[in-house]
């Protein structure tokens, strides 16, 4: 009987916005501005998510240096963070985006830091 007199607990998803709480780890997002390829956080993602991939090269004094920039295939992650806490250059930050549901998994490879070396 007390149940029908109580407020629901749950929220009308997707009627009603869902606040999420401060500490929440949603969708990767890399600035590839500050990004500088040092593979760092491919190192250390447990789920394999980050692949490094050739882009260029560059001349840094007399050697040629390979430029690199990662690859992330979200449909695989795990959302730990480590990325996150591990780049010395806070290039990648992890959103309040928590709707990646899709039918195809190719959406959720994310080629952002790539696209400005095309």
């Amino acid at each position: 009987m007390r149940s029908l007199v109580k407020k629901p607990d749950t929220e009308a998803y997707p009627f009603t916005k869902i606040t999420v709480p401060e500490t929440y780890r949603g969708k990767l997002d890399i600035d590839p501005m500050k990004c500088t390829g040092c593979s760092i956080c491919a190192y250390v993602c447990p789920a394999s998510v980050i692949t490094m991939i050739d882009v260029g090269k560059r001349k840094v004094g007399e050697k040629e240096v390979v430029v690199k920039r990662p690859k992330f295939d979200l449909y695989t992650c795990i959302f730990c963070g480590e990325c996150v806490d591990n780049c010395p250059f806070g290039a990648l930050e992890m959103t309040k985006d928590f709707e990646l549901a899709t039918p195809q998994k190719e959406t959720l490879i994310m080629t952002k830091a790539l696209e400005k070396w095309q």
